[in-house]
């Protein structure tokens, strides 16, 4: 699997398409795709970052299970939430600065302490060992998205 590095440089890489859109594979832009791929990742790390191990809740999860051995997240099943949803306004002035701090977050994510974790609003707590590649599959996801409103 990609590093988060070179996903979020696979999303800068689309920056020339942001206002592109194409209604039969997403009724967003790929900014917009963009702009929540950086958001949710930062919000992830960040909460890896500040999780206190002494908290974590060890439980089983069907849907995360099925996400990370299939490595696939199903299209249209997912709602956005609220504090990873762009504005109304997605422009490259708007994404740039999250790409700055999307880079010094994976940075920082590869110097975690293994007992670090995050809570998912639908996977629950994840440790860092999955953590990492939950972030990179939902990265994937909208890249492949991306890719597939710009296939001719």
């Amino acid at each position: 699997m990609k590093t988060l590095t070179a996903l979020i440089t696979e999303l800068e890489n689309a920056m020339l398409y942001i206002e592109q859109k194409n209604a039969a594979i997403s009724q967003v832009s790929v900014g917009w795709h963009i702009e929540h791929s950086l958001l949710a990742l930062i919000k992830m790390i960040t909460a890896t970052e500040h999780s206190n191990p002494a908290e974590y809740k060890k439980r089983f999860n069907w849907k995360r299970t099925l996400v990370l051995t299939t490595g696939k997240i199903p299209r249209g099943k997912a709602r956005v939430p609220s504090s990873v949803k762009p504005g109304d306004e997605v422009s490259e002035a708007t994404i740039k600065p999250l790409l700055e701090k999307a880079k010094q977050k994976a940075e920082l994510f590869e110097r975690l302490s293994n007992d670090k974790y995050f809570t998912h609003p639908v996977f629950k707590d994840v440790k860092l060992n999955k953590a990492r590649r939950v972030i990179a599959i939902h990265t994937i996801h909208h890249i492949k998205i991306i890719n597939d409103i710009l296939k001719p």
